[in-house]
């Protein structure tokens, strides 16, 4: 039980939060340092780890679907060395093979090192060409980082290299979250671990073992091969190591004397940790659980799960941006994903309509959680052009009208599971998502100073005067499904109009009876959106009572990690997709409460781009007190609030805002509560 003592420093937060953490891997687990810098086109790191991501989750789940339409690496790049002399040379290892350019001699130096030698009096450099997935690029040998790039991938049209950080032998995008071994106890039939993990079993034993993982008692008794593949191989040192790494927590072993079971379990290293704890240890937990779900699926990029599919889905990201945020506040896990998935080549991300519309609010939601850097101006352009293509489908009167191609998912116009979009009609839920991603566009092109932040902005306020036309319900005073005639009691269009802002802050009283009264969203990814909604609607005790009963269910069915849909005790616990064991119980996009939970409950909401000013308007509701702490740039902002206090931590560099009133940090300031 959490102690009864009222916590008083956000460093009581932080500890009383650890005290309820059962994640069984350390922060920083010992691996070689990823310090050594590769160069190659903007944007191949990320791709180049999307594709490993694609090859091993389709080598390893055995029911995985993926739309094809996903970026491609470029096997060729020419590097063009700018700082230094001709007459110079290198040592360098490449992802593919070396090309001598113009004035150039290429040496063969050992350990996969090649010395590169100018020979010419003019600018020098040299190709890359892979003949694998990866990307091409090329990393210096031993010259301390001073070495600088231009890159092109024709020899014609010149840029600076991106930097990816790896090892000396190893390319960013080949890098995989370091392994920390954990033994497995015996539980009657079973193996077990104290939470879920990624990683590779390793037995010891006499015979020939027969193996069956699962995410739960009843999964791995089964002795299901529906789900991933348990292939065994034999090590040089006589024990046996599945040839896939498994999303487990349980394990069977058959036909074999086992003398120990262990799992390398991959962890993803984790410089600092958010916190919230308050007087309730049932939402302290959800809340832990959240953190730990978000980094079990963190491996490069946010992928959906560890069981399957592995790979990364934009409704994942979507959800677990701002809750890394809250959790443990890695900037570049966000930004990989969203390079990553941004790049497709044609129709829609993951051929999903609602996924290219997520990539854009999660563009705006990257800058605001988290310092985005020059992350803006450098992809201004290419953000300015991913929404041509989608105003390409739009009517004169700011609708969209999208038409699936060949490469679109099998449902494509997602929403939520369990919504079936009348192809005919255009869905309410869809146009306000669209909203939300226009005006998402616009201020991000706004901040980076690109003109066409005007062109966005405008279209968005098109679309909102038609949705107020068509889509608006004055009867009702709430938001019909679809524009035209039709009903008005649906959660989407409801929650996404709030969401999006396109009512401005004042939420009327028919939607929030929708959204408190109305049928229920399905899957957590979207239930996560709909309790902000409904907590912003002026009902934030009903959203976290939701929170607890919705997520705390799923503890109560013995999770350590949050499922892809929620807990109905009346259906199959874990059958999703027709298949007895098809439902994920590690899905990023249930990781919802790392956010929910310290916005609604401390208030704790930043309003600036990388919290640079942020606001605590607290809700306890029924909780004698609660408190957060939040990793953000150059510090941690710590919030501890009673039914008698307010005490907020602002470090340097970030800003309260507080009825009106500006706290510049550092600083720490207490407020009574009203």
């Amino acid at each position: 039980m959490i102690p009864t003592t009222t916590p008083v420093t956000p460093a009581d937060i932080a500890r009383l939060t650890r005290a309820r953490t059962y994640d069984p891997l350390p922060d920083d687990p010992a691996h070689e340092p990823f310090t050594q810098r590769w160069f190659a086109l903007p944007g191949q790191w990320e791709l180049g780890v999307l594709h490993r991501l694609v090859r091993e989750g389709i080598a390893a789940a055995c029911d995985v679907e993926f739309a094809p339409n996903f970026g491609r690496p470029v096997r060729v790049a020419h590097f063009r060395v700018v700082n230094r002399p001709p007459g110079s040379g290198l040592l360098v290892r490449a992802t593919g093979t070396l090309h001598a350019g113009s004035g150039v001699t290429l040496a063969d130096a050992g350990d996969g090192a090649v010395r590169v030698l100018a020979t010419g009096t003019g600018p020098w450099g040299f190709g890359v060409e892979t003949d694998g997935p990866g990307p091409a690029g090329v990393t210096v040998v031993g010259d301390g980082g001073a070495t600088a790039f231009d890159v092109s991938a024709d020899g014609v049209a010149w840029e600076p290299a991106a930097v990816g950080f790896g090892t000396p032998t190893t390319p960013p995008h080949e890098l995989r979250n370091p392994v920390h071994r954990l033994p497995m106890r015996r539980e009657g039939d079973l193996y077990a671990l104290p939470a879920e993990v990624l990683g590779r079993v390793v037995i010891r034993c006499a015979g020939v073992p027969r193996i069956f993982a699962g995410e739960s008692r009843e999964e791995a008794a089964a002795g299901h091969d529906e789900e991933q593949y348990h292939d065994l191989r034999r090590r040089p040192d006589g024990r046996w190591e599945s040839v896939h790494e498994l999303g487990l927590r349980y394990l069977a072993v058959h036909d074999a004397e086992v003398a120990s079971v262990e799992v390398a379990a991959r962890a993803h290293p984790l410089r600092r940790r958010g916190a919230f704890a308050c007087s309730d240890d049932r939402l302290t937990d959800i809340w832990v659980t959240s953190a730990y779900t978000l980094r079990q699926c963190a491996h490069g990029l946010i992928v959906d799960g560890v069981k399957r599919d592995r790979m990364p889905w934009m409704g994942d990201l979507a959800l677990g941006a701002p809750a890394s945020a809250y959790a443990f506040g890695d900037p570049e896990l966000v930004e990989r994903g969203l390079v990553a998935l941004g790049r497709n080549t044609s129709g829609h991300v993951n051929g999903i309509v609602d996924y290219s519309l997520w990539w854009l609010v999660c563009t705006a939601t990257f800058t605001r959680y988290f310092d985005a850097g020059t992350y803006p101006r450098r992809h201004a352009p290419h953000l300015h052009a991913f929404v041509e293509r989608l105003a390409a489908e739009t009517d004169p009167d700011g609708v969209l009208r999208p038409t699936p191609g060949d490469d679109a998912y099998a449902k494509p116009i997602f929403i939520d599971w369990g919504v079936e979009v009348d192809p005919e009609r255009d869905s309410t839920a869809l146009q306000l998502l669209w909203y939300w991603a226009l005006e998402s566009a616009g201020g991000v092109l706004r901040t980076a100073g690109h003109p066409g932040w005007r062109r966005w902005t405008d279209l968005a306020g098109r679309l909102r005067r038609t949705l107020h036309d068509r889509a608006w319900d004055p009867g009702a005073g709430a938001w019909r499904e679809y524009l035209g005639p039709s009903r008005a009691d649906s959660p989407y269009p409801n929650l996404f109009a709030v969401a999006s802002g396109v009512m401005g802050e004042e939420v009327p009283p028919g939607v929030a009876r929708v959204l408190l009264d109305g049928p229920r969203t399905r899957t957590p990814f979207v239930t996560a959106f709909a309790l902000d909604a409904l907590a912003r609607a002026g009902h934030p005790d009903a959203a976290v009572e939701r929170v607890r009963r919705l997520w705390g269910g799923m503890l109560d069915a013995d999770a350590t990690t949050f499922w892809e849909e929620f807990h109905e005790p009346d259906a199959g616990r874990y059958e999703m997709y027709g298949r007895p064991f098809g439902k994920s119980l590690c899905h990023a996009w249930a990781a919802g409460p790392a956010r929910l939970l310290p916005e609604i409950v401390c208030g704790l909401r930043p309003t600036g781009p990388g919290w640079s000013t942020f606001t605590v308007e607290p809700e306890l509701g029924r909780l004698h007190w609660a408190g957060a702490v939040v990793p953000v740039p150059g510090g941690e902002i710590g919030v501890v609030v009673t039914r008698e206090r307010l005490r907020v931590d602002v470090p340097a560099g970030h800003t309260l805002v507080r009825d009106g009133r500006e706290y510049p940090g550092p600083r720490s300031i207490a407020f009574p509560v009203r």
